[in-house]
């Protein structure tokens, strides 16, 4: 049956919570903790990311004010290859 205004019953807020509570049996109204966005294992483009940031820098490059990445002078060469 389709409710309009005419015939739709009137309730109490005590009655609208009761039947709310009948639908959701199982809601404990108790906050979750670390929900969120959930993250995948790091993939070889994650790594490769994270490797890519601690050799480079985001700076100026010119004298016009341009920004880009420039590396940073690293000791060892293995790492690079």
């Amino acid at each position: 049956m389709k409710y309009t205004k005419e015939n739709k019953p009137r309730l109490t807020l005590t009655e609208r919570a009761k039947q709310h509570q009948l639908l959701h049996p199982n809601d404990t109204n108790t906050p979750r903790e670390g929900r969120g966005v959930h993250w995948s294992k790091m993939t070889d483009k994650d790594k490769k990311l994270e490797q890519f940031h601690k050799t480079h820098i985001w700076t100026y490059i010119d004298a016009n004010m341009n920004k880009g990445w420039v590396q940073v002078a690293t000791n060892d060469l293995e790492e690079e290859e």
